[in-house]
């Protein structure tokens, strides 16, 4: 295991709800314009599968995904 990565729990409460969340991929659109690129972002979901909670490195997918959008855009 290199440093930037960790080891995060299966399971956490949510603290706005007490609901339990689970440790899982949730599909998101980002969109920039008219285009859009549809990512599996890590996080923690309740079993519904509605918005979870994101800590970490859990968000650089969808960063990534942005900067993707911007870049081709841009060569438009």
């Amino acid at each position: 295991m290199t440093g930037s990565e960790q080891k995060l729990p299966r399971t956490m409460l949510s603290a706005q709800s007490g609901e339990m969340l689970y440790r899982g991929v949730g599909r998101f659109t980002v969109s920039q314009g008219r285009r859009g690129i549809t990512v599996e972002r890590p996080g923690y979901y309740p079993r519904d599968g509605s918005e979870g909670i994101h800590v970490g490195d859990d968000m650089a997918i969808t960063e990534a995904a942005l900067r993707t959008l911007k870049e081709e855009i841009e060569a438009i």
